[in-house]
């Protein structure tokens, strides 16, 4: 499982193109929005490839100026949980 985070820069004018659009994609959420158009919206994928097909996406879609990766993470066994330090 690949966990990531990146801040969306939107067009203001198309800020609402944009949210709708990162609702239609599989794993994606958007967790909060700034009046200049920054978007903070995490990611969950299956794998690197796609998380990166994603990102790919976002950043290809109308009304996306830009797209910085803020934070990632990769879990190789998602399933398993650690056992707690004593």
């Amino acid at each position: 499982m690949n966990i990531s985070s990146v801040i969306v820069y939107a067009d203001t004018a198309r800020l609402g193109t944009v949210k709708d659009f990162l609702k239609t994609l599989p794993g994606v959420e958007c967790q909060a929005q700034t009046a200049d158009g920054k978007l903070v919206v995490t990611i969950e994928a299956n794998d690197h490839a796609a998380a990166a097909a994603t990102y790919e996406a976002i950043e290809r879609a109308e009304g996306v100026l830009s797209l910085a990766l803020v934070f990632q993470q990769t879990e190789s066994h998602p399933e398993q949980e650690l056992t707690p330090c004593k």
